[in-house]
């Protein structure tokens, strides 16, 4: 099983980010994700960090049916606790052929007195709405199904104004913005078009290029992280 950990220390933070790719010695996707759920699992504990200290969860899969295996096992394995922001993508060219998805998990080191706050949609899906820990608040990934990518940044980029708002976030202290966008999208267009929907956003804009997400008509997926203390 390949196992990467990355460690990143932020205002006096630790965090800990560990991926875990499925192997077909495993079995199919399902088996593939309840083995690496598990272990990435084992690696933040083992590191030091408490398992209800996870500030997200992110999966990346072969095909759009290993992409819903592989959420199902991680509703299932990451539940109360354990939850975090979330999301979920689906690119063949990622892998080799050895698995068919791999987990990434977010620990952050908190003190053992922190509770996590896990804060749901209206009414509650899968994904919680965000997790907030230890004053770093996590979005789960915002998508929309509008034709247009204009008209899904704009209605995302209103998703998030209202979530900042009730995590009690200002856009200066969001930390990370992570966009993952469809590979028929130019990774330039897309970044000028964050840029004019967030005009305060003072850290830098990651772009990713995936194939599919969730649902066909979604072109991008946008993750958010706040640091209230900033």
């Amino acid at each position: 099983m390949t196992v990467s950990r990355a460690w990143l220390s932020w205002r006096g933070r630790d965090l800990l980010t560990v991926s875990v790719a499925g192997q077909r010695a495993d079995g199919d996707a399902a088996a593939q994700s309840r083995a690496a759920i598990a272990r990435a699992l084992a690696e933040i504990v083992d590191a030091g960090f408490a398992p209800d200290h996870i500030l997200r969860s992110r999966l990346w899969a072969r095909d759009a049916a290993a992409r819903t295996a592989a959420s199902d096992e991680r509703r299932a394995a990451l539940a109360g606790g354990k939850r975090g922001g979330s999301a979920s993508f689906f690119d063949a060219e990622r892998f080799a052929d050895s698995g068919d998805m791999i987990i990434d998990m977010i620990a952050l080191r908190a003190p053992a007195a922190a509770r996590k706050t896990i804060v749901e949609y209206d009414p509650p899906i899968a994904p919680p709405l965000f997790v907030a820990l230890d004053g770093m608040v996590a979005l789960s990934g915002n998508t929309d199904v509008s034709p247009a990518f204009a008209d899904q940044i704009k209605r995302i980029g209103d998703k998030i104004d209202r979530t900042l708002d009730k995590a009690g976030a200002a856009w200066p202290q969001v930390v990370t913005l992570s966009a993952f966008i469809a590979k028929s999208i130019d990774p330039a267009v897309a970044r000028a078009a964050i840029a004019a929907r967030f005009p305060r956003l003072a850290c830098p804009i990651e772009i990713s290029s995936v194939v599919g997400f969730s649902a066909p008509e979604k072109l991008i997926e946008i993750e958010t992280t706040a640091d209230l203390r900033g």
